[in-house]
């Protein structure tokens, strides 16, 4: 009888070049430059494009304002923050973009002013001050409820803003005083946070909040503690990338999985960097300036990282059988590659990242089909995930 480990071999070796060819073909993108130099700028993205405005200038705190178009890759100018602040904090709900807090002409001047900006017709208006003046915080949009989270003197404190009311209401405090300097992210119904803490003492640890209960659960701690990330979210999948720790700026990239709470490795910056900003739009990952200690032009690099788009271009070479998506009468139909066995995570998004339907299905036969009720007209990203192997596909709900 013939020994079948030739034969597991050759199959291993074939896996992990596919993989490898997955993995490594991935890349960030290099933009347009950011047309000034900001350190802690309040950084939101309001109808597709990224708003970055404020914080630290060439000549201290700035009042300028850019809008990066990805359509287009340009940058136009738009209208001046109403005031100048170190280190304010900021967001987009309900199509519109809050700056509020930070301090001038340093952030040990923290100050209370709140304005929200129009892009429809690029004008601010003033809005309720904050309830105590604060700098080095930061702002978090989750169900287009804006959550103000933590700051000088008020380390532990979240509220939230009633654009109705025009007031902040306080909720419970924040599980720790280290919520500076880490990655504060909303998706799937929830705020995370992971790491923070100070320059020379970086946490690794990580939190979710849930708005029904106003509580915050303890998470599986970081692969390492870490100053100065930043993350950004595409469905259940929340990217965090850069920070700073053992004296160096780092450009790992890591992806949380919250289904499993787990992190897995993903492709590195082209250079590591701290005090960046992080955003998602269509499915892809952008990060925003930053600082490194040698290399100055970091500051002005906008990179972008699409994860499922080229992981699918990736993986369909690999296989050499393109994932066909069809959608019908509420239910999405799928030829399967050949050899394709076992169990898959099944996972839609919408264009903006969204997860809008999620279930584990065993995989048998050529063609799979899932109900997945009646979808906007839109397009829309497939992903079946087996055995750590991605099939990504785009399929039009008419």
């Amino acid at each position: 009888m013939k020994s079948i480990l030739p034969y597991l071999r050759l199959s291993c070796l074939l896996l992990l070049n596919v993989v490898s060819t997955e993995i490594y073909s991935q890349q960030w993108d290099t933009l347009a430059p950011i047309p000034e130099s900001f350190t802690f700028p309040v950084v939101a993205v309001v109808d597709g494009k990224i708003h970055v405005m404020g914080g630290g200038g060439t000549g201290g705190a700035t009042d300028h304002h850019f809008a990066y178009d990805p359509a287009t890759d340009t940058w136009t100018s738009r209208a001046p923050v109403p005031y100048k602040a170190q280190q304010p904090a900021g967001t987009a709900a309900n199509g519109k973009i809050h700056f509020f807090g930070g301090g001038f002409p340093n952030s040990g001047s923290p100050l209370d002013d709140h304005y929200i900006y129009d892009p429809a017709t690029d004008t601010w208006a003033a809005a309720a001050d904050l309830t105590v003046p604060r700098a080095i915080h930061y702002a978090v949009a989750l169900n287009d409820v804006v959550y103000s989270l933590a700051g000088q003197g008020v380390t532990n404190l979240c509220q939230t803003y009633d654009p109705v009311a025009n007031a902040w209401t306080t909720k419970n405090n924040l599980p720790d005083n280290s919520f500076f300097y880490g990655a504060h992210v909303a998706t799937e119904g929830h705020i995370f946070r992971f790491g923070g803490g100070g320059y020379t003492a970086p946490k690794d640890l990580a939190h979710r909040y849930d708005p029904t209960s106003d509580t915050w659960a303890a998470l599986p701690d970081l692969p390492a503690a870490n100053h100065g990330l930043r993350g950004a979210a595409i469905g259940d999948k929340i990217f965090l990338a850069g920070g700073y720790y053992d004296f160096l700026e780092r450009d790992e990239v890591y992806v949380f999985d919250t289904q499993t709470e787990e992190y897995s490795p993903s492709i590195p910056l082209p250079l590591g960097r701290s005090y960046h900003n992080m955003v998602a739009i269509d499915s892809c990952i952008y990060v925003i300036g930053g600082n490194h200690a040698i290399d100055q032009t970091v500051t002005f690099q906008l990179l972008r990282l699409c994860p499922f788009e080229t992981a699918s271009v990736a993986k369909e070479t690999a296989a050499g059988e393109p994932l066909t998506v069809r959608y019908f009468s509420g239910k999405i139909s799928l030829q399967l590659p050949e050899n394709l066995i076992g169990e898959t995570q099944f996972s839609l998004f919408d264009m903006a990242g969204k997860q809008v339907f999620s279930e584990k299905l065993p995989l048998l036969g050529t063609e799979l089909e899932i109900q997945v009720g009646e979808l906007p007209p839109a397009v829309y990203l497939v992903q079946l995930n087996t055995e750590g192997v991605v099939h990504t596909g785009k399929v039009v709900a008419n």
